[in-house]
């Protein structure tokens, strides 16, 4: 089977013109072949010229995105593939092979769900350490609660459709909460990380942005909570 015939690769995105350019390269680089890239964009920016002119030789295909959980499961909704990667638009790799990587890990050891380890790139040192903490604490509960972070997340679309997608009543941590129907015995985080810069951290404060993912996971099987959540912080 062709690479390009196991994997469609499912990018959310807004406003992402600044960012959108070094994943298209990166992307160029994963040896992915004529991989079917679907783009579900809302951006009112120039993101998709950019990605127009950056795409190159990458089977690209734009479509209309929404919320990140809309943007996600529309992208999916048009995948035909055994395996559904979801990767964020200012997502970076550190290595050229991480893809197929991870596709031959989710084959050969019969998984369901695989994530990678988190690593700041743009050397800010407090969310480097930010990024180490979660890191850390992600691979003691995988064992018990999965989490395969949305920004890169390899899954079975037929698991992915059996869980029921990503949950579209809330606006952010839907890849935490589809991660935890997944059986723990069938997830793993493989040992290669994607790269994310600090603009979240400097966007809500380093200690703002602790505080708002502990209350999430404090509060992850608090409906109310969810229902009255701000993210506007987070993602605007």
């Amino acid at each position: 089977m062709l690479f390009s015939d196991k994997i469609t690769i499912v990018i959310p995105c807004k406003n992402e013109e600044n960012y959108i350019p070094y994943l298209l390269t990166n992307l160029r680089n994963q040896m992915i072949g004529s991989t079917r890239i679907i783009i579900a964009d809302c951006s009112t920016d120039n993101t998709r010229e950019v990605i127009q002119s950056m795409k190159g030789n990458l089977n690209v295909e734009v479509i209309e995105g929404g919320p990140v959980s809309i943007a996600k499961n529309n992208g999916a909704k048009l995948a035909t593939t055994p395996y559904i990667l979801f990767i964020d638009a200012d997502v970076r790799f550190f290595n050229d092979t991480v893809i197929r990587d991870t596709v031959n890990e989710i084959e050969s050891k019969n998984l369901d769900l695989i994530g990678l380890n988190i690593k700041c790139y743009d050397n800010d040192k407090r969310a480097m350490l930010g990024f180490m903490i979660f890191n850390g604490i992600n691979h003691i509960l995988k064992f018990v609660s999965p989490f395969a972070v949305g920004a890169f997340m390899l899954t079975r679309r037929d698991k992915f459709i059996e869980y029921g997608g990503f949950p579209e009543q809330f606006s952010t941590s839907e890849d935490y909460f589809l991660s935890r129907k997944y059986n723990p015995k069938k997830f793993k985080i493989v040992k290669h990380y994607f790269g994310q810069d600090s603009r979240r951290f400097k966007k809500m404060g380093y200690l703002g942005m602790t505080k708002y993912l502990v209350k999430n996971f404090i509060n992850r099987n608090n409906k109310k909570y969810w229902d009255s959540l701000d993210s506007s912080k987070y993602w605007n």
